[in-house]
């Protein structure tokens, strides 16, 4: 039936009822829409999951209700790993979102969970990705616990909270509840729930009895990395003492009651390097166990020596080489190649070895420039090594 035979059906109707005013009857319709909407939930809290790296004790050194959680965001957590490293630890999302914010000075994210519900994570070291409305799936890494605006003190601090309108506000942070099983409802009181030990991830704890091994995860042997590495390692251990390249060694292990650990290798420097874990077992003993190696170089090549100019005769097939770069880390994987007449010159025409056989020349000059590639990935600077004359 055409719209405006729907209108004038619903203008008959509402004439032809008797001694019924047509504005009372809107104003009771108004408050109704008004009620119903009152009634209706200004948001949707999705499942959390704790945002701490998984199988990984982190403790509450600061909970509800005091302290600098004493106002909108009185439901706050302050975590710090309790067994291990809590700085540079990553931080993931606590449910799926989009980015919303980021500010540097107190390294702040927040997460738009959708129907006006938030998450945010402070005090980060640094953040994967600040791009708006960039999607994140739960779980996902998103930066690294620092102490951005807590100077000395590492730890994050977490919040989910409801906000209204496109600036999120009215913003009132919400009592946290974790998929994994733990619920923290207001108690009253100040420090709520401090000292209150979780462990991302929902799952058991593993039988730690007997004695101790060590189980790694993480990179590909005997590869080099331009960018950081995180090695994870766990096992049935109550504690362990790590190092890069040697034996920790000691009398006891530096990390007690602690069934995990992980490494970066950015702390061990550039050059190859082979991680030592000790670890106790629950029966006493020891056991050293080593992983790697891994190289990190992060330095690019040097650029070859220049040759002598070389003459060649047109139309003819000739070839080209030159010394071998050099470089201080991975060693050199080949080199890009550019044979013309641009001063700033480059191409993709890779060889592995200091020479190349290039196609036959037109006659005119030309120019001979290289760019060096390590083992790493580092690319040296494109450099002009050679004059070609083609007659």
């Amino acid at each position: 039936m055409p719209r405006q035979h729907e209108v004038a059906c619903a203008r008959t109707t509402f004439s032809s009822l008797p001694n019924i005013s047509i504005i009372p009857l809107l104003r009771l319709l108004i408050l109704a829409l008004f009620l119903f909407a009152s009634s209706t939930p200004a948001y949707a809290a999705p499942r959390l999951w704790l945002p701490t790296p998984p199988g990984e004790t982190w403790k509450v050194i600061q909970g509800y209700g005091c302290g600098t959680h004493g106002g909108w965001d009185r439901y706050s957590l302050d975590l710090a790993n309790s067994d291990g490293r809590t700085y540079d630890a990553p931080v993931r999302a606590a449910a799926d979102g989009r980015i919303w914010s980021w500010t540097g000075k107190s390294g702040t994210l927040i997460l738009d969970h959708g129907g006006g519900f938030y998450t945010m994570y402070t005090h980060m070291a640094s953040a994967v990705t600040t791009a708006r409305d960039h999607f994140v799936a739960q779980g996902t890494v998103i930066g690294a616990v620092g102490d951005r605006g807590a100077p000395g003190t590492p730890h994050l601090h977490f919040t989910a909270f409801t906000g209204k309108g496109i600036s999120a506000g009215g913003r009132q942070s919400v009592p946290l509840s974790f998929a994994e099983g733990y619920d923290l409802a207001d108690l009253g009181g100040c420090n709520q729930h401090g000292g209150k030990k979780m462990v991302a991830g929902g799952e058991a704890a593993p039988d730690q009895s007997g004695p101790p091994n060590v189980a790694f995860d993480g990179g590909e042997l005997g590869r080099w990395y331009n960018g950081d590495l995180r090695i994870d390692f766990k096992g049935r251990l109550v504690g362990f003492s790590q190092s890069w390249d040697r034996d920790p060694g000691g009398d006891g292990p530096q990390f007690k009651d602690a069934g995990s650990g992980y490494v970066q290798l950015t702390w061990a420097g550039e050059g190859l390097h082979t991680l030592y874990v000790r670890a106790w077992g629950s029966d006493g003993n020891q056991v050293l166990a080593t992983y790697g190696p891994f190289g990190y170089d992060t330095t690019p090549p040097e650029p070859p020596a220049s040759i002598a100019p070389t003459e060649v005769q047109s139309g003819a097939p000739f070839k080209l080489q030159w010394q071998a770069a050099s470089d201080n880390g991975s060693g050199i994987a080949g080199y890009r190649v550019y044979i013309g007449p641009q001063a700033d010159g480059e191409a993709e025409w890779f060889t592995p070895a200091p020479q190349v056989e290039p196609p036959p020349l037109a006659p005119g000059s030309y120019l001979l420039r290289v760019q060096p590639l390590d083992y790493a990935g580092n690319a040296g600077a494109w450099t002009t090594i050679g004059h070609i004359t083609s007659k």
